[in-house]
């Protein structure tokens, strides 16, 4: 689904109540199509200087390993399941070094996966690298949009951190950098966001594509809470549900288990020279 129309939960919403009038149930939660929920202030009055529109960070490399500009590195697309038991492992580990914040399993995966790819990249201890991590706005807006918004209500928390940190601190100081991030995604932040876009005179200078998440840049999209699993058309629940394709080098996504099993997974595109050493690095927990 073009997402300037829906993001997934929308999105899921549709396909969902689909599967349940196709077996002859009724629509449990209408659509609610009213954009003029998310519009700007008037006049818009930005608070925050927002640095998910900012350009990314940029690869520093030594001349003689920089690639030709002309030359695109073959990229490869891979999924990995970490067990229950392996996240369990990973969320543990946000007690070591006498770190006393619980952080949740979520922040502990993303900040491995993070970390793990500053590694599988060899990037340099100085390199400043960003997290572009899709957040959905819809219960931190005041008041909270009504159930069954249609539209698309993803906002992005970008945490930006040193490789070098990154790469020589305990996992949990990935996860401090996007709890940090993720607790200041609130009404005032959100509705600043609106205000900024709203004065900007060229919307598409803010489009994001290969440019925002390529290497020494990273993309995650959380499915875990979204209900992939639940469209039944008659035949059973899927199987299987994740991306068809990811289109950008440095895109990720968490998937979560079709059994609930407690497992979850990573699907990633990287560059194909870094895709074993991420997978190692992923699975040293």
């Amino acid at each position: 689904m073009q997402h300037h129309a829906a993001d997934g939960a929308s999105g899921l919403h549709f396909i969902n109540t689909w599967s349940d009038m196709a077996r002859g149930l009724d629509i449990t939660i209408p659509p609610f199509i009213d954009r003029t929920l998310l519009r700007a202030r008037d006049p818009p009055q930005p608070q925050f200087p927002h640095v998910e529109y900012q350009p990314p960070p940029t690869l520093k490399a030594a001349e003689e390993n920089a690639p030709n500009a002309e030359t695109v590195p073959e990229t490869s697309v891979s999924i990995f399941k970490l067990t229950r038991d392996q996240i369990n492992t990973l969320k543990a580990k946000s007690k070591e070094d006498g770190n006393t914040i619980n952080y949740s399993s979520y922040e502990m995966l993303a900040g491995h996966v993070w970390r793990s790819t500053c590694m599988a990249r060899g990037l340099t201890q100085d390199q400043e690298t960003k997290l572009y991590i899709a957040t959905d706005g819809r219960a931190r807006l005041r008041p909270s949009l009504p159930p069954g918004y249609f539209g698309n209500v993803i906002f992005t928390a970008t945490p930006v951190a040193v490789a070098g940190d990154l790469q020589s601190k305990p996992i949990w100081y990935a996860a401090s950098k996007i709890h940090d991030q993720l607790a200041i995604m609130d009404n005032d932040y959100l509705r600043s966001a609106l205000d900024y876009l709203e004065l900007q005179p060229d919307l598409k200078a803010l489009v994001r594509g290969a440019h925002t998440f390529k290497c020494p840049n990273l993309g995650i999209t959380s499915w875990s809470r979204l209900p992939i699993h639940d469209a039944d058309f008659g035949w059973g629940r899927p199987i299987f549900m994740g991306p068809g394709g990811i289109a950008y080098e440095g895109l990720s996504f968490i998937l979560p288990s079709p059994i609930n099993d407690g497992s979850q997974s990573v699907a990633i595109s990287l560059q194909a020279e870094h895709m074993k050493l991420f997978e190692k690095f992923l699975y040293d927990i």
